[in-house]
């Protein structure tokens, strides 16, 4: 489905699986992430799987929780993207 200007919509980071790559478009300290293409300039994270069942991710992964989804809480396990 495309949006009237012709561009896939948006996929927030609740949608986002491993491999997918993500755009902060908040702050670091309030993050607003978006799934963008891993090649684009702005990726600035890229998902390398959801958190265990405690909702915590290893130590040297950054975290980052979508709270309030139909489904729960989501909690991804980052990597930064180095362009």
């Amino acid at each position: 489905m495309a949006t009237d200007d012709g561009k896939p919509p948006e996929r927030d980071a609740r949608d986002a699986v491993a491999g997918d790559c993500l755009e902060n478009r908040g702050t670091h300290a309030d993050p607003v992430l978006f799934t963008v293409a891993c090649g684009d300039a702005k990726a600035d994270y890229r998902v390398r799987f959801s958190a265990t069942r405690q909702g915590k991710c290893p130590p040297e992964f950054d975290e980052y929780t979508e709270r309030g989804s139909r489904l729960g809480d989501t909690t991804l396990c980052l990597t930064p993207v180095h362009h």
